[in-house]
């Protein structure tokens, strides 16, 4: 999961509930893909068959919060259509890019930092999220305890294979990086639903303004009427 924007729950808002499990199927289905990359091309044979087991349990994870939140949209019979999941958004909302996958960009012992580093700020998320419906929510917040065990196993694993393969400081260093990365990326994504909330209405003002200020305005009209129709003849189309 790399990518998530924060959201509190002072109080249970199921459209509010259906957009965070909307975040969560999209970040989830995201890390499978990159998962899969990682796995076919990648020359070691243990550690595809390991992404591979972890982009199953990320496609996994993706389905059940999808399936959580079709049930709460019907049930309260919530009409938002971005609250669809739609597999190109993920380009748009910044869980994968366009022109390259992670594993591309980094070494294997820097992308098992990555892996672990996300895998933890996600196991977070997770138990906040289940903390808020706790009680409001029963199935949901037996499944959350659920894929909170496959986040803590993936963590574990990334992070105990890169100790492995970094020095101690250079371990520290690289974990305190793609961590403040992400809180970054996390600032990033609440910004713009902040700005979004600012501008909107900003934008709105200033469109009922140029409206209203073209009303007083007197514009030069044509009032010449060229009637094509009566300069055809008839015959000519015979």
């Amino acid at each position: 999961m790399f990518l998530l924007p924060k959201k509190n729950f002072k109080k249970f808002n199921p459209e509010r509930c259906c957009f965070v499990l909307n975040e969560f199927a999209a970040a989830e289905f995201a890390s499978a893909l990159e998962m899969l990359y990682a796995a076919k091309n990648i020359l070691d044979n243990k550690l595809s068959i390991g992404f591979i087991r972890h982009a199953l349990d990320e496609y996994k994870h993706s389905y059940i919060f999808n399936k959580f939140k079709e049930q709460i949209i019907l049930d309260n019979k919530i009409n938002k259509k971005e609250l669809n999941f739609v597999p190109n958004h993920l380009y748009n909302k910044g869980y994968i890019f366009k022109d390259h996958f992670i594993f591309e960009k980094k070494k294997i012992n820097d992308f098992a930092i990555f892996i672990g580093a996300n895998e933890e700020i996600a196991e977070k998320k997770l138990i906040n999220f289940s903390n808020d419906i706790q009680n409001k929510n029963n199935n949901l917040f037996y499944e959350i305890k659920n894929i909170l065990k496959d986040e803590e196993r993936h963590s574990a694993y990334s992070l105990k294979f890169a100790k492995k393969y970094n020095s101690k400081i250079g371990f520290k260093i690289k974990i305190t990086k793609e961590k403040l990365l992400s809180y970054l990326r996390h600032l990033h994504a609440n910004s713009l639903n902040k700005f979004s909330f600012i501008f909107y209405p900003i934008l709105i003002t200033i469109l009922i303004f140029l409206n209203i200020l073209t009303y007083f305005l007197k514009l030069k009209k044509i009032n010449k009427i060229d009637d094509i129709i009566k300069n055809i003849d008839p015959y000519s189309m015979v």
